[in-house]
């Protein structure tokens, strides 16, 4: 009579190859939700930046500095994800009578927009994943005006 050894050691390498086959793919959805996770929050981020903004103009609408005091505004409730945008730019315009008027110049029921716009550059942590370098994302906030000259 044989008797046979089990040699449990034989489909170690195939164990390993079909583990590495189930993570690689596992691992890019993972990286991949979070990086659309992060996309969002900063685009959140961005239309809140751009409402904080315009509630800033609304306030402060008579001041000769509004373009660059909104601009500080905005950047700092970004709170350093700015960085994440290439061409980032924040723009304050007032409407009035249906025409573009200054800040300065407007009266009450005038409307004043603030506009913050960028290009949004993925991380690319997913190797050999077809992605688009750069996502373009914009955010505009229009106001009525309460106060003013």
């Amino acid at each position: 009579m044989v008797i046979r050894k089990h040699r449990s050691g034989r489909r170690w390498g195939a164990a390993a190859i079909e583990t590495a086959m189930v993570m690689i793919p596992m691992t890019m959805f993972l990286f991949g939700v979070f990086e659309y996770g992060r996309l969002l929050m900063n685009w959140n981020l961005l239309n809140n930046a751009a409402r904080e903004g315009c509630r800033y103009a609304l306030v402060n609408n008579t001041s000769g500095t509004i373009s660059t005091s909104v601009q500080t505004t905005v950047t700092n409730y970004m709170a350093g994800q700015s960085g994440s945008f290439t061409g980032f730019t924040v723009t304050v315009s007032g409407t009035h009578g249906g025409v573009s008027t200054p800040v300065n110049n407007l009266v009450p029921g005038d409307w004043i927009t603030v506009t913050v716009s960028g290009n949004y550059h993925f991380m690319r942590i997913i190797p050999k994943a077809i992605m688009p370098a750069s996502v373009s994302l914009s955010s505009s906030v229009t106001m009525l005006c309460e106060g003013g000259t």
